[in-house]
């Protein structure tokens, strides 16, 4: 059966702006899942992590220590565990001006929905965890992992209102990061997909 033209036309436009309006839809951050080869431990990774930093003039000038932030899950057979995974880096080599090396963090502090939270470290050896593979690799100067098991409802309020600041222990001192770069998509998702599993290991008891 034919179309008139005068009922085509009507047809063709709302045909366009849906075609256009899928188009101009973001794509939605994915999230990066694996077999790890060595653990055989099924881990999820943020497709992007935040990025935190805080200036070290006493090094030199314009210098800033990194912490990559991100989500990871573990997934063990069916037993899930959630970390936010700091990953140190640095824009200077303290080698090369002489100076120690960084002491990673021993304890992690976040405001998330207006409540203060306090997070002891799990580990500095994310195989400890199983998790082998490299994850949230900072673009250069490498220094060190930084592990923290937090809660599902915490990894919803991080990505609801990404805290501006937070603070680490390290070697019984305070250090304050500042947001840096944000990642709010990719978290969203990651929380987003977290949901959706959980509730289909739920389903499936």
């Amino acid at each position: 059966m034919s179309i008139a033209p005068r009922r085509l036309a009507p047809l063709l436009a709302i045909t366009s702006l849906l075609a256009g309006a899928c188009a101009g839809a973001p794509e939605r951050p994915a999230a990066t899942e694996f077999l790890d080869p060595q653990t055989a431990m099924t881990v999820r990774v943020v497709a992007e992590p935040f990025v935190y930093a805080r200036d070290v003039p006493e090094l030199a000038a314009n210098v800033r220590d990194y912490l990559n932030v991100g989500a990871v899950e573990t997934n063990n057979m069916g037993a899930r565990k959630h970390y936010l995974a700091l990953v140190a880096w640095s824009t200077i080599d303290r080698k090369r001006v002489g100076v120690p090396a960084v002491v990673l963090p021993e304890r992690l502090e976040l405001s998330l929905g207006g409540a203060s939270r306090e997070y002891p470290l799990t580990t500095h050896e994310p195989r400890s965890v199983g998790v082998a593979t490299s994850v949230l690799e900072p673009p250069a100067g490498y220094l060190g992992d930084s592990w923290f098991i937090v809660s599902v409802p915490d990894l919803r309020a991080f990505a609801a209102s990404p805290p501006a600041t937070l603070d680490v222990l390290v070697d019984g001192s305070r250090q304050t990061y500042v947001l840096w770069k944000r990642a709010d998509a990719a978290l969203a998702a990651f929380v987003d997909d977290m949901s959706t599993n959980l509730n289909d290991a739920k389903n499936r008891r």
